[in-house]
């Protein structure tokens, strides 16, 4: 019978003290690559009608699934705490609070998810599936926040989505198709 050995880092976070600084930087290094890989994501812009459509949630759930449940949900919430506090890194070089807040707490919690399910999403229909919630996921805290931002009326109501959700769709769809295919590529160069 064939058991497995934990890596050091699982090991790290079963055992608590086994934290080395090597790995504690390793790790953070890590997140910070994550926290800038959404940053430069964002600021890349697809020209689509009516809205521009933005890399960031493509970033975001790449980075959960690369870097897994809590590593994911540190680069994101990094980047969400940077870009609240006034550098210019979300999307068009934004920066601060406002009616896409809600959409940036969702994507910590989407690279949260993805990277928890990430052994599910190695390709084909579960990573469609995975990456498919973790790209719906910002749209929960993003619609609820810019509700009570905008007052245009219930999250749910056609006011909201008309704004928040309906001029992504597509886009989305796009980038469902591009992290799914990642996904199946690595799996299939990881193959022996």
């Amino acid at each position: 019978m064939k058991t497995s050995t934990p890596t050091s880092s699982t090991q790290a976070t079963r055992a608590g003290s086994a934290l080395t600084p090597a790995l504690v930087v390793r790790h953070a290094l890590a997140i910070l690559a994550g926290t800038a890989v959404i940053a430069l994501a964002a600021q890349i812009a697809i020209p689509f009608k009516p809205v521009p459509v933005t890399m960031q949630t493509l970033a975001v759930v790449l980075v959960g699934w690369k870097l897994g449940s809590v590593r994911g949900l540190s680069a994101a919430g990094l980047y969400g705490v940077l870009g609240s506090a006034g550098l210019p890194i979300f999307a068009a070089g934004a920066s601060g609070v406002g009616p896409s807040t809600g959409f940036v707490v969702g994507f910590a919690l989407s690279a949260a998810f993805v990277g928890w399910m990430s052994r599910e999403a190695s390709s084909g229909w579960r990573a469609l599936a995975v990456f498919g919630v973790g790209l719906a996921i910002p749209y929960v805290p993003g619609l609820i926040w810019l509700s009570a931002v905008t007052g245009l009326g219930a999250p749910w109501s056609w006011p909201v989505l008309s704004v928040g959700l309906v001029p992504f769709i597509a886009g989305d769809l796009i980038k469902l198709g591009m992290a799914t295919s990642v996904a199946s590529a690595w799996a299939w160069r990881r193959r022996p």
